[in-house]
């Protein structure tokens, strides 16, 4: 636990793995309380993050799953006590600029397929499917057997541990015969796609401010295709479409980063700071 004289915490903790006793010397940081970003789309994860967390990060594809996920999290949010603009919504967002929509579209199209390679695909259809797929052809159909929901050993990643994988399956199989017969490869590209916004400067900029203005999020955590650098062309020619619009700042007005997240300086109580439990 943390016991605090005058104002700065002694720590003192016991478990069968640490004893630590003594004084954290690293001054407090100038903006009270550090901000606590939340990555999980799960009830557990929406909730946790409602309770104690001054931002989420997610993934949602579409306008109108960011709405329905933005509207469900600050209600937690309320029901927790806290006031809906104390926790952030921001997801993560890929972009394609080109001179003209159509420019924009083929490019996108390209970075997609260079991200998602043969035996990236397969390896994330083993992460589902739960079984080793590398005999199959990233380029022919999805499997027609069902994934092996007791073999664990194979998967890697995230995505078989959040969902029933039979479930999953199914629905990337919908999702195939929906876009008119998609290969492996394909269907991967379109069911892992985080939110994208590909066009102009113009028109990213527009489709941005409709998702802020239209309670689908609070903003957005850029996440470029290409690195170091991905980001400059984002900077030099979104970045004033956004501001002319009046949609973003044109300078910096606070010294921290919660301050210009704008999130209060602290809205936490005493006892997160100072209550522990030891293990």
């Amino acid at each position: 636990m943390f016991v605090r004289d005058g104002g700065i915490a002694d720590v003192h903790h016991s478990s069968s793995q640490f004893d630590v006793h003594g004084r954290f010397s690293v001054p407090r940081s100038p903006q009270g309380h550090p901000v606590l970003i939340q990555a999980g789309d799960s009830a557990e994860g929406r909730d946790f993050a409602a309770a104690t967390a001054d931002a989420i990060f997610t993934l949602h594809g579409s306008y109108d799953a960011g709405r329905d996920f933005y509207a469900d999290v600050k209600g937690r949010a309320v029901r927790h006590g806290r006031r809906p603009e104390d926790l952030l919504v921001l997801p993560g967002a890929t972009f394609v600029l080109g001179d003209t929509d159509a420019d924009a579209a083929d490019r996108a199209v390209e970075v997609r397929r260079a991200q998602v390679g043969p035996q990236t695909a397969i390896a994330f259809l083993e992460q589902i499917w739960g079984r080793d797929l590398s005999g199959y052809d990233a380029d022919g159909p999805l499997p027609a057997i069902d994934p092996d929901v007791d073999n664990v050993s194979i998967t890697r990643g995230r995505v078989r541990h959040a969902r029933d994988p039979r479930t999953v399956a199914q629905e990337w199989r919908d999702l195939a015969a929906a876009k008119g017969g998609l290969s492996i490869r394909e269907t991967v590209i379109e069911a892992t796609s985080r939110t994208s916004f590909i066009g102009s400067a113009r028109t990213v900029a527009a489709e941005l401010d409709r998702y802020v203005q239209g309670d689908a999020c609070d903003g957005f955590i850029l996440i470029p295709h290409l690195t170091p650098g991905g980001l400059d062309a984002f900077a030099d020619t979104v970045v004033p479409e956004l501001q002319d619009r009046g949609s973003l700042r044109t300078e910096y007005t606070g010294t921290t980063l919660r301050e210009n997240l704008g999130l209060r300086p602290t809205a936490r109580p005493a006892t997160d700071t100072t209550r522990r439990t030891s293990a």
